[in-house]
């Protein structure tokens, strides 16, 4: 992330000191570092200042309060702040949304009148001779207020008790507030004759509105007979520089005094009035010699000066001699022993993706994050002065981090340099190194270290681009076929590196999701599948969004010959007519092997054991085709209506499997029924009907015989109300009269036709006709019969001829056609003429026929036993009409024999 940087112009403000904790002093308006959704975050630039332990900063609102109590004399005392103007700068940064601004604040702590003037002692006795002249001075130490300003000590009263002193105004009160100074000046003579004591209340006062507060002082003067001599420093003011590196024990100046008297009177002692700051211990003084040696370390940047009041005061009998002071004003030189002090701030923002680990020099940072995110800041000072405390610094970050310095060079922000790429450098070591210009350069060093987040931002690689392999169908279940693995960029050990394998789809493979070990589960089977092929998919755990890569997985299978040729069906049947062409399929047999490698079949014709193969009549081709063998193979269904025989299928590998085959041969109907009775005409004896013979006198057998052994039916087409005929079994039947027959003879018409698989074949019909006369007992029935069959061959005759030159004229027209089709270029006219001439010729044929059928044998004279016919219906004729050869008989002859050539069943029988 890009920040823009911003200073906000310097705000100043009035505290009072000694506010409660918590107390809100300013607010940072939040009009610069705001946004719509969000405010900034606020924090002191040098969280380890002084001065910055004193306040509390919300980091969302700017609100700063008071986080102790603030003593504004203590802060003079400590050199926090100038004792005439305590200013406190506050620097605050807002960071927010990619932006950062500065802001100085200016605290100035008012001093509050909370501390009255105090004086050392309540009380203090003071000897003094009585001939000391008017204008000596008796120093009096001086009361301490820690109020600065006019809340200080403002001056001093003298105040007297009339009733106790006998002598007023001796004294008169002296202030030098330059030097704070305090001293009683006589201004009368003493005599001690005529008091021995006198009493004053020394006031100290501050200037505090609306009242100012005082503090006394009581002090008892003892006057005392005249001593000769007091003690006299040869220098009353003694001004030292020293070093505030000085070792301790070191010799730093030596204060004298003389006193003329002798003895006793004549040896002075020396003690430490006031040291101010106070401080216990610093200085130590021989009281013998006068010699002032350092008793602790010293420190520049706590105390830059001290101000030591030495009394000189002789050891005399009588105690009488007067003190004398002297001032000794010590300034402490800076030295360079202070290294300069780095200060970072770092930035601890879990959203912008910047992190400081607490109490440590470790700033971690998610990588892809924008170049110019905002790291934190750091100060760099040094309590030393002038070139001691002057920084200098430089910054190693090899090129990790940029900055921006702030406050001449006393600070800087810190801001991230590229776009970190973990993978690439998982971690940067940086180094500030910060040195003073004093004469022995300090040099301070800061290192830190910026650590490098992992982001899931690395999907898994698979180590190759695909996977191929082939594998035996008989592999056994639960073997490992494959080892998928992948690696993953991003941090080891960590979510966004562990790896989870799993498949696309369902499979008979199971894949291990940790090891990527893929198992078989089921049973192979090339035949039914012969490659598989499916995705592995390698997904990381990582957050928000797991990312993941696929690769395809390609599992051939090896054929084994684990498999027989299966036949496309269980049983073949085929059907051929006796008249079937060796050069025509009868049919096909097909099988088929799931064996890739051994699927290529032959085929062979297995015979019955008892058989020769040459014996049978069919061969095979190599792909299952089966035909006659040849052209001179007669198959007939009356020497055999079917076969039945096995054919194999072989594959590479001597596999087989066998098939069972029939082949059914289909009856050309050869032969059409025969009546095979032994006469034609057949002989009814009346008188029998009448005498209830028990002889079968109105049955006749009738049998059938047909050459292709088929079953044949008969039918009567006439006379069906007087005659019937009785199935009795396969093509045998009987013939009755189931009522007394009338005529002399009856011509009986029969259809004859067989059946082909119970079904009657139309192209063999035959009719055929019997002669039933009709006699008594008196009949000759060999004449009878013998008659009515002459009769029945006359008629043969007759239409056999009409038959003959019927199919001759037939032949000539087709002969006509053909050579019309041949000679197209012949006209039409002589097709016409042809035409003519053949139906001409053809008339005169049929004319000359018909005379010559009126021309009959004799079958049988008159008798006078013949019955007389009640009535001639088509088809009958008596026989004495048929013997009578008149005119009127040979009509109806004719009409008789006509009748018979125009039946088209008739026309069937001579076929």
């Amino acid at each position: 992330m890009f920040y823009l940087v911003f200073t906000i112009p310097k705000e100043s403000i009035h505290i009072m000191e000694d506010l409660p904790i918590g107390t809100s002093i300013y607010t940072f308006s939040t009009d610069g570092c705001k946004t719509i959704n969000n405010a900034g975050t606020y924090r002191f630039v040098d969280s380890q200042k002084n001065s910055n332990d004193f306040f509390l900063i919300d980091p969302y609102t700017g609100r700063i309060t008071t986080k102790k109590l603030i003593d504004r004399d203590d802060f003079c005392l400590r050199r926090m702040c100038s004792c005439s103007k305590c200013e406190i700068i506050l620097e605050v940064l807002c960071v927010n949304m990619g932006k950062i601004f500065f802001n100085d604040l200016s605290i100035i702590i008012d001093d509050r009148n909370d501390h009255s003037p105090q004086f050392s002692k309540s009380s203090i006795i003071i000897d003094i001779l009585e001939n000391v002249p008017i204008g000596y001075l008796i120093p009096i130490d001086i009361a301490i207020d820690l109020d600065y300003g006019n809340n200080s000590i403002q001056g001093y009263t003298l105040l007297e008790d009339n009733s106790t002193n006998k002598i007023l105004n001796a004294f008169q009160i002296e202030y030098t507030k330059k030097n704070d100074l305090l001293a009683l000046r006589l201004i009368k003579i003493l005599d001690r004759e005529l008091y021995h004591s006198l009493e004053y209340i020394i006031q100290a006062y501050d200037g505090g509105q609306p009242q100012a507060l005082i503090s006394r002082l009581n002090i008892y003067i003892n006057i005392l007979d005249v001593n000769d001599m007091s003690p006299i420093f040869d220098r009353s003011e003694i001004n030292v520089l020293l070093s505030e590196s000085t070792s301790i024990g070191t010799f730093i100046a030596r204060v004298h005094a003389f006193d003329g008297d002798a003895g006793l009177n004549g040896l002075i002692y020396y003690t430490i009035v006031s040291l101010d700051p106070p401080s216990n211990g610093t200085f130590i003084l021989s009281k013998e010699t006068g010699e002032i040696h350092l008793g602790k370390s010293l420190d520049y940047e706590k105390e830059k000066s001290y101000r030591i009041k030495i009394k000189a005061q002789d050891n005399g009998p009588q105690q009488v001699s007067i003190p004398a002071f002297a001032m000794i004003y010590i300034d402490i030189k800076d030295e360079n022993d202070n290294y300069p002090l780095i200060t970072p701030t770092f930035n601890d923002d879990r959203i912008s993706g910047v992190e400081h680990i607490l109490n440590s020099s470790i700033i971690t940072i998610r990588e892809n994050l924008l170049n110019g995110t905002f790291l934190g800041h750091i100060s760099i000072s040094d309590l030393d002065s002038d070139n001691n405390g002057l920084v200098s610094w430089s910054l190693e970050s090899n090129g990790s981090i940029s900055i921006k310095e702030l406050f001449n060079n006393e600070a800087f922000l810190m801001f991230t340099a590229r776009i970190f790429d973990r993978e690439e450098q998982s971690q940067y070591d940086i180094r500030l190194k910060a040195h003073d210009h004093g004469i022995q350069s300090l040099t301070s060093i800061l290192n830190f270290t910026l650590i490098i987040l992992d982001e899931n931002d690395n999907a898994p690689i698979f180590d190759k681009e695909f996977y191929s392999i082939n594998i035996t169908e008989t592999i056994s279940i639960d073997t490992i076929i494959l080892h998928f693995h992948a690696t993953d960029a991003d941090e080891e050990n960590t979510l966004n590196s562990k790896i989870e394998y799993q498949l696309s789809n369902e499979t008979i493979f199971s894949l291990n999701s940790s090891t990527g070990e893929l198992r078989l589960i089921g049973k192979l089977d090339r035949e039914e599948q012969s490659s598989y092929e499916f995705d592995i998919i390698a997904s990381d755990h990582g957050q928000p969004q797991p990312l993941s890569s696929t690769v395809r997985c390609i599992i051939n299978l090896i054929d084994i010959n684990d498999n027989y040729p299966i036949f496309d069906l269980s049983e073949y049947v085929f059907e051929i007519p006796e008249t079937w062409s060796n050069l025509s399929p009868i049919g096909h047999v097909h099988a088929t092997d799931a064996d890739e490698n051994y699927g290529e079949l032959t085929y062979k014709l297995v015979y019955n054991d008892m058989t020769m193969t040459n014996e049978w009549p069919f061969e095979l081709t190599t792909n299952g085709t089966l035909y006659l063998k040849g052209a001179s193979v007669d198959i007939d269904y009356e020497r055999c209506s079917i076969y039945q025989f096995l054919i194999l299928a072989i594959d590479n590998d001597d596999l087989n499997t066998s098939v069972p085959v029939t082949i059914h041969i289909l009856n050309r109907n050869d032969f059409c029924p025969e009546l095979i009775n032994n006469s034609t005409a057949l002989f009814f004896n009346i008188d029998l009907w009448f005498n209830n013979s028990n002889e079968n006198f109105n049955q006749y057998y009738l049998e059938l015989f047909d050459g292709d052994n088929d079953t044949c039916t008969i039918e009567l087409l006439n006379f069906n109300d007087i005659f019937k005929i009785e199935f009795i079994q396969r093509n045998q039947f009987i013939l009755y009269a189931h009522i007394l027959p009338e005529r002399e003879y009856y011509i009986l018409q029969f259809r004859l036709r067989d059946l082909i698989n119970e079904t009657i074949d139309q192209s063999c019909i035959r009719y055929v006709q019997l002669v039933l006369t009709i006699g008594t007992n008196e009949t000759n029935q060999t004449v009878a019969i013998d008659t009515a069959r002459e009769y029945l061959e006359a008629l043969y005759l007759i239409s056999r001829r009409s038959y003959s030159y019927f199919n001759l004229t037939l032949l000539n027209v087709i002969f006509v056609i053909i050579l019309l089709s041949i000679a197209i270029i012949i006209s039409l006219i002589s097709i016409r003429v042809i035409y003519l001439s053949s139906s001409s010729c053809h008339q005169r044929k049929l004319r000359k026929n018909r005379n010559d059928s009126h021309t009959l044998y004799r079958l049988q004279g008159p008798t006078e036993t013949q019955l007389p016919l009640l009535d001639n219906g088509p088809g009958e004729i008596s026989l004495t009409s048929s013997l009578n050869i008149t005119g009127n008989s040979k009509s109806s002859q004719d009409e008789n024999v006509n009748h018979s050539l125009e039946n088209d069943e008739q026309q069937q029988i001579f076929n």
